[in-house]
Parts: structure tokens; sequence; C-alpha cells
């Protein structure tokens, strides 16, 4: 899906507070939650997310859900990440 298609679509999902990120190389978010669920969608470069002793690694085309209250750690890859974050209570 496009950038667009991808709006569109979480918007009929009930998300919204969309923003676009534009991480850098080694960007890395410490461990922390969130009070709604995150959809992450990842349109360039890398990034892994950690939720306890789990991780998954995510590059362009995935996409993740974070439930609300779910501690998590962000790391960015070598190239950096575009993505998209989409809020929802």
């Amino acid at each position: 899906m496009t950038e667009n298609e991808w709006i569109e679509h979480l918007l009929q999902d009930g998300y919204d507070n969309l923003l676009f990120r534009d991480a850098i190389a080694f960007e890395r978010e410490d461990e922390h939650a969130h009070d709604r669920d995150h959809k992450m969608i990842i349109f360039s470069g890398d990034i892994e997310i950690t939720i306890g002793y789990e991780t998954v690694h995510l590059g362009a085309h995935d996409y993740f859900e974070i439930a609300r209250g779910t501690a998590h750690i962000a790391a960015v890859g070598c190239d950096g990440c575009r993505y998209l974050i989409a809020e929802r209570l």
C-alpha cells in the first residue's frame, strides 16, 4: 500500500493521531509504553521492536501492532527508518 492508502485504511479502522517519523540510523528509544494502541507501518529502512525477551525485525512494507500499556524498546537499523505511527483509543 502507498502512504495515502495506509492513511485511509488506518482512519477507517479508528486510528487517529497519525505521525510520520524519519528516524536516523541507530536511533534507540529506551523501554516505554503508551496509553493508546499503536500501529507502526514501515516505509523504508528497518527497525527492531523488543517486547520482553522477544525481538521482531521490521523492514519496508511491514507493520506491527503494540497494545496500549505494553512496554517495548525500539532500535533503528543502520540505514535509518521512515515509518508511520497511528494511535487508537
